[in-house]
């Protein structure tokens, strides 16, 4: 009787908690924007800003300060708890996703907007359930691709308004794309049929558009250097309609823009496809940044989640597999010495290494020169060659593309991983909004989406829609398929990663959240209990 008080009490003040977020404060917006130029660190932001003609670029005005980036752990960033962070208003250890450091489920900004009716959207170059992604719409205890089952399930069960991605192959090859449409999901994965979009999808209705590479290959888009403008749409342009789309709702959205591959170019030492994505991401920031100015109701926020590589300008390292000698650093000119041969690569070293890894003719001194302007020793060819023997060697390949390349031209990288500095931030906010400024923790912008759009406290909803089934129930029979309960002649069934709950073995039913499995326990939306 006492469990039964302190339920109604808790689910009580839940109602309560969801109707104080509907009265509007005079300090709140409608609209949030957040865009992330995944690994982007102050290196790679002057490169690029070099590399437009050291003209300004749309985020450099909105410059207020710095974000520090590490784990609850204390360890270097890394992808999964940063969008944690920024989702959901807290710090978590290493590959979470969505959860807290004793993997309890913690509710996202994201889904805080869909309760208060809010339109949202996740726009990416990387796969759907890719970490940052998954961080804004997905509860599990890891990142890693041999869980994007679950991270599937929960993205179609769990879904924004919008998903405008790579990771088309992953429905293909799977049974997944037959889900899509029992959740009110349609789809569409070629560019002109994206471009026909024009209506936002009706209530509980999503709309996916789904892409892979130039050569349809990969779950991933291509590099922005290297896309095939007839088929895949750039993230600006899908910035461009995700805005479009979204602004159509009278209540407003929550936008998530992430340019994921900047990070994998960083990871692969290649200063071209780093710059020429971060280039184009700049452009899906103006956009944005264009919409907030006319519509006066809308925060735009810019912030990497952490660094990668390391890149610098001005490095004076020296490397044996050049064909040519460099220019002393003390007489380094940046436009001619680093942007000029930039600018003249053709492909990424990922599309190079892939055309080698093919056709044996562009492991070649000619080859290397033209399409990645490196001139290379024999050496060099060789190395490549042999490595090319294998696919499983194309991370490597790159590597070595763009580390020679890089150091022949004076662009330093310290590392292939993630690095631990803190990174910028960039806000504009309406006249009467204030902005974060300062250096401030990754958490803290989690926190001030949700305070400047009104919605209801982190800590509160996440307990009502992620309560442990052990403090729900006595008796329920529990493994990785489902956890049944009966009691009082009824019977519910739910299942892992869907929203999906069985009333008395027939009736099919959806709850208002999906059902988290992790270590042995389901974590579920309290209203469950009313079927008892």
């Amino acid at each position: 009787m006492e469990k039964a008080k302190y339920l109604f009490v808790l689910v009580l003040t839940f109602f309560q908690v969801v109707a104080s977020a509907q009265n509007e404060r005079l300090d709140t917006v409608k609209n949030v924007i957040i865009l992330i130029p995944d690994g982007a660190n102050s290196g790679l932001l002057a490169l690029s800003r070099w590399y437009n003609g050291n003209k300004p670029l749309a985020v450099d005005p909105l410059i207020c300060g710095g974000v520090k980036t590490h784990n609850a752990d204390g360890k270097l960033p890394d992808s999964a708890p940063a969008a944690t962070a920024y989702a959901a208003g807290m710090k978590t250890k290493s590959s979470y996703i969505g959860v807290d450091s004793n993997l309890n489920p913690r509710i996202s900004v994201l889904e805080l907007a869909k309760l208060k009716g809010l339109s949202t959207g996740v726009v990416v170059t990387c796969e759907f359930p890719h970490a940052t992604p998954a961080g804004f719409v997905c509860h599990y205890n890891s990142r890693e691709s041999k869980n994007y089952k679950n991270l599937i399930k929960q993205f179609i069960y769990n879904s924004p308004t919008l998903v405008f991605a790579g990771g088309k192959k992953y429905l293909d090859s799977s049974n997944f794309q037959s889900l899509l449409k029992p959740n009110g999901i349609d789809l569409v994965t070629d560019k002109s049929s994206f471009e026909q979009l024009n209506d936002l999808p009706q209530s509980k209705k999503s709309l996916w558009a789904l892409f892979s590479d130039w050569q349809d290959s990969t779950n991933c888009k291509s590099y922005e250097c290297d896309r095939d403008t007839a088929k895949e749409p750039s993230l600006s342009e899908m910035t461009n309609k995700a805005i479009q789309l979204l602004s159509q709702n009278e209540k407003g959205f929550f936008l998530l823009v992430e340019g994921s591959q900047i990070d994998w170019a960083a990871h692969n030492n290649d200063p071209y496809a780093a710059v020429t994505d971060f280039l184009e991401f700049d452009k899906a920031v103006a956009l944005a940044l264009d919409f907030a100015k006319k519509d006066k109701n809308t925060v735009v926020i810019v912030c990497p989640d952490h660094g990668s590589g390391g890149i610098s300008l001005g490095s004076s390292e020296e490397t044996v597999f050049s064909a040519v000698s460099k220019t002393k650093i003390d007489d380094i000119d940046i436009k001619k010495d680093i942007v000029e041969p930039l600018k003249q690569i053709k492909w990424s070293a990922r599309k190079l290494a892939e055309m080698m890894l093919t056709d044996c003719t562009y492991t070649s001194k000619d080859s290397i020169a033209k399409y990645y302007n490196f001139h290379a020793a024999d050496s060099f060819v060789n190395m490549l060659e042999i490595l090319a023997e294998d696919a499983e060697n194309a991370d490597s390949i790159q590597y070595l593309l763009g580390r020679n390349f890089s150091i022949q031209n004076h662009i330093g990288w310290t590392t292939t991983k993630h690095t631990g500095e803190d990174v910028f931030l960039a806000i504009y906010a309406p006249e009467g909004i204030k902005k974060k400024t300062g250096i401030i923790d990754n958490s803290d912008i989690g926190k001030y989406m949700a305070e400047i759009l009104n919605l209801a406290d982190f800590d509160i909803i996440s307990n009502q829609y992620f309560y442990k089934h052990t403090d729900l129930f006595d008796d329920a029979v529990v493994d990785s398929e489902s956890l049944t309960v009966e009691k009082n002649g009824k019977r519910i069934t739910v299942y892992p990663n869907t929203s999906i709950l069985q009333y008395n073995g027939t009736v099919m039913l959806s709850m208002n959240s999906i059902a988290i499995y992790i270590n042995g326990y389901y974590y579920l939306p309290l209203s469950v209990l009313r079927f008892f």
